[in-house]
């Protein structure tokens, strides 16, 4: 007996939001783009891995017009979308630090380009400035999607209306990708502890966000521990390098007498940097950074269950530590898996079941008999 199993409810479904969000939407277009769906979520050029991200619209001028200090970059002009494909492979392999992909489609005209905003690393990104600006919202005629590969399997779509379609072909349901409320979370432990006015926090939170936005769609895996401010390590992280001087983004941020945006810019890509690289890097919650390149010595025992490499062993390690002052873990995957685990969470709490407690800050593989007797340690341990 043979049985076929394919994806015809998520392609069912891209077509519905295509038609909803997007009137008289290129149907030659969307076939194209059905056809190249799961390439984009793998996307490679010359060895080099791509999350990139698309912006289709009808109106690529309004959106120049609406968003301050955006900047496009027109390529390629064609009568119809029978070039769809050969259009976009030149432009991807140019869309990485925060340049996105646009293509505007008019009546008889279809343009391909690059679009970004030239803005600080303070501001928000050109998804979220297009999504909450209420004219670009409320202008008749207008239409607007943006794609974005969110991992292997996921990927994005929202409308400028701020409707979103999420298509996962994940067959773990548990595994958490690009979570706001984990990003969120894993911000605000970042700074719980930084004293200044409201909108600075608030303006300084806008940044980290964008930071981390950029480690997702940039960086193939990365561990990062938050910390408390008096944090002394006594063996945990000893291996790695320890920064003499920590790196303070709210004096980068803050001190408008010698803020320079040239040497913000300069030690966000550092900070990448760190992330990208292998090992641990450590925050704490003043928003600076302690440490990075760091290595701990795994306990197999807790961990020889978790589905995963090292650096998700690392990360459930980090988890069952009873050491003081350690706030919370991020984890990011190559294959784009993302959660955040607040350790102040897991004390107050004794989970009894791991799809309904842990899910929510945490990715579980699925349950068995040997991961119920990791959880059953985890709880014992608590």
């Amino acid at each position: 007996m043979e049985t076929k199993v394919t994806f015809n409810e998520a392609r069912n479904s891209v077509i519905e939001f295509f038609n909803n969000e997007f009137k008289n939407f290129d149907v030659m277009m969307l076939s194209s783009f059905l056809n190249r769906y799961n390439d984009f979520l793998n996307y490679t050029e010359e060895g080099r891995s791509f999350r990139p991200k698309i912006i289709f619209t009808n109106n690529i001028e309004a959106i120049v017009k609406q968003i301050d200090k955006s900047y496009i970059l027109q390529m390629f002009e064609d009568e119809n979308a029978s070039n769809f494909n050969n259009r976009l492979k030149p432009i991807i392999a140019l869309a990485s630090n925060d340049w996105c992909v646009y293509i505007d489609i008019k009546e008889n005209k279809i343009s391909y380009g690059l679009i970004k905003v030239l803005n600080s690393i303070k501001d928000k990104d050109l998804f979220s400035l297009i999504e909450t600006n209420e004219n670009l919202k409320e202008k008749e005629k207008f239409s607007c999607i943006m794609m974005q590969c969110d991992s292997f399997y996921v990927m994005t779509l929202t409308s400028v209306k701020g409707n979103k379609l999420i298509t996962n072909f994940s067959l773990d349901p548990n595994k958490k990708v690009n979570d706001i409320n984990d990003i969120t979370e894993f911000v605000d432990d970042s700074f719980s502890k930084l004293r200044t006015t409201s909108k600075k926090l608030t303006d300084i939170k806008t940044m980290y966000t964008h930071i981390i936005k950029r480690v997702i769609s940039e960086v193939n895996g990365a561990i990062c521990v938050v910390v408390d401010k008096d944090y002394t390590d006594t063996g945990l992280f000893e291996d790695g390098i320890w920064l003499k001087s920590p790196i303070s983004f709210s004096k980068l941020f803050t001190n408008s007498k010698s803020y320079s945006e040239e040497k913000l810019q300069a030690f966000v890509q550092l900070f990448i940097g760190m992330l990208s690289a292998d090992g641990i890097t450590v925050v704490d919650n003043l928003g600076r950074i302690r440490a990075y390149n760091i290595f701990i010595e795994l306990n197999n025992k807790r961990t020889n269950n978790i589905v995963g490499g090292a650096r998700k062993r690392t990360v459930y390690t980090i988890m069952n530590t009873k050491k003081p002052h350690i706030i919370g873990v991020y984890f990011q995957s190559h294959d784009g898996e993302i959660f955040y685990h607040s350790m102040k969470k897991s004390k107050k709490r004794k989970p009894t079941s791991p799809n309904i407690q842990l899910a929510k800050t945490i990715s579980i593989p699925k349950e068995d008999s040997e991961n119920k007797k990791f959880i059953e340690e985890q709880d014992k341990n608590e």
